[in-house]
């Protein structure tokens, strides 16, 4: 994509969550990274690390774009707490929450942003349906490159080799939020700590609360996730804590919406 047909975002701030644990994390968040800084203009990101010591090497990018803030954490994950600090230090109406080894369409991603700024039919989007999974040689030619036109041929044929559907459909990954409900409605919840749940538990609470939750359905709108860790997704989704976070979100649906109500009020004290 050349410098005359980048596409603007229109101010949008988006917050992506990071531990550098190996290799494979770093290099998804570069070529994240890169990516965007060669498909659009006007934005800004909080990228928000926690781990024992930095490993993010800002100087690799040199991106006025990038505001990187690191958090002292050893223990799992904390994303629910990082994304919400991001939340409450960005200033546009609408936030995207970026996961550091998800690409979208651009289309689709300029798509859903014009729809939340201009209509008023929606106070949340995905901006795909479907998300598959790149591994081997492609991802690390996209790696090197960060051209989403290495991606658009696989919209329009069967998948290739090294490229398979992860997930038929997710509310995770990257969301595009009104920045006013997703306060409202108490962000993300940081009792769920490590892999998992979180984005289950928005996605029910937002529904039960009100907010306009969509996705966009055309063949076209899909994610692309760079493969890592291929060794432990299953021994991670078998784990303790996950399982706990996936029963955490499960009672979401099932409490009253009194209850709902009263928690979605305690969680946005945070960003008051």
């Amino acid at each position: 994509m050349t410098e005359n047909n980048v596409i603007s975002l229109r101010g949008l701030e988006l917050i992506i969550t990071y531990r550098g644990a190996n290799h494979e994390r770093r290099d998804n968040l570069s070529a994240v990274l890169r990516h965007l800084a060669r498909t659009y203009s006007d934005y800004q990101i909080w990228l928000i690390e926690a781990d024992a010591m930095p490993r993010f090497d800002w100087c690799e990018f040199g991106d006025p774009r990038i505001r990187h803030l690191f958090v002292h954490d050893t223990g799992p994950f904390p994303k629910a707490r990082l994304v919400n600090l991001g939340a409450l230090m960005a200033k546009s109406p609408i936030i995207c929450l970026h996961d550091a080894d998800m690409i979208a369409n651009p289309s689709f991603m300029k798509a859903a942003l014009d729809a939340l700024i201009d209509c008023n039919n929606s106070d949340a989007l995905c901006p795909f349906t479907r998300v598959l999974n790149v591994s081997g040689n492609r991802r690390q030619s996209f790696i090197e490159s960060g051209d989403f036109a290495e991606f658009a041929p696989v919209l329009e044929s069967d998948l290739p080799d090294e490229i398979s559907l992860l997930y038929a459909n997710t509310p995770g990954a990257i969301n595009l939020f009104k920045r006013a409900e997703f306060i409202r409605i108490g962000g993300l919840d940081p009792g769920f700590i490590g892999w998992g749940g979180e984005d289950d538990d928005l996605f029910l609470r937002a529904a039960r609360l009100g907010v306009q939750w969509h996705a966009l359905s055309d063949p076209k709108a899909a994610l692309f996730h760079l493969h890592h860790d291929s060794a432990s997704r299953l021994q991670i989704c078998e784990e303790e804590d996950s399982a706990r976070n996936r029963q955490m979100a499960s009672r979401t649906g099932e409490i009253s919406i009194e209850e709902l109500e009263a928690r979605a009020a305690e969680l946005a004290k945070f960003f008051r």
